[in-house]
């Protein structure tokens, strides 16, 4: 499992490395993927749910940085849909709880009635 791990997010590094996202939310970005290989060993040596959701917490930001709403960028926007899907493959693969990600969209529209 580590080796599949490590191949799978340091892929999904160098995609966000290529996406044309703001220097900051690239950083920010790749520090989250960063933080994610130790909690992953820490999980599976404990099966501590709390680093679940700490990996869960960790993507969510990936997102959020990919699909932000200031920069409209189609590409990083397709790789932000992408990576909870790939995540959720490798956790099926190994066994791992699901990490109930949501894609940042835009906020729902509230419908305003007449009075």
């Amino acid at each position: 499992m580590d080796k599949a791990l490590r191949v799978q997010l340091a892929t999904m590094g160098t995609e966000v490395r290529a996406a044309a996202i703001p220097d900051a939310g690239k950083q920010a970005a790749l520090w989250c993927l960063g933080q994610l290989p130790p909690l992953y060993a820490k999980f599976r040596l404990t099966s501590e749910s709390r680093y679940v959701d700490e990996i869960a917490r960790l993507v969510q930001g990936v997102l959020k940085e990919l699909a932000d709403d200031t920069t409209p960028c189609p590409p990083a926007r397709r790789l932000a849909a992408s990576i909870p899907v790939r995540l959720q493959r490798l956790h099926e693969k190994f066994g791992l709880p699901g990490l109930n990600i949501k894609l940042p969209g835009a906020s729902p529209r509230r419908v305003r009635t007449p009075m």
